[in-house]
């Protein structure tokens, strides 16, 4: 039985070796690993521009409400007194 996996063992050495001893796959990983991190950091910040933008006209929208909401409850209020 160890006559069979001293084979597989060496193989497996060898191909670790060789993954380990190649700097350059290492770099090119390292640097493809850095461009696609900064493409998804460049997409996440579209995508939070986007929801600021959206944001930012929903609190428009809501002080053009509540603006509106003040000036007919003032109406209002002057329209009860006139009643009473």
């Amino acid at each position: 039985m160890y006559a069979q996996t001293v084979p597989f063992v060496l193989i497996f050495l060898t191909i670790l070796a060789g993954i380990l001893l190649n700097n350059k796959g290492l770099a090119d990983l390292k640097r493809e690993y850095k461009e696609d991190l900064r493409t998804e950091i460049s997409r996440i910040d579209a995508r939070l521009n986007v929801m600021d933008a959206r944001l930012t006209a929903i609190q428009s929208d809501l002080n053009q409400f509540y603006g509106t909401m003040g000036r007919l409850e003032g109406r209002i209020e002057a329209l009860e007194k006139r009643a009473a």
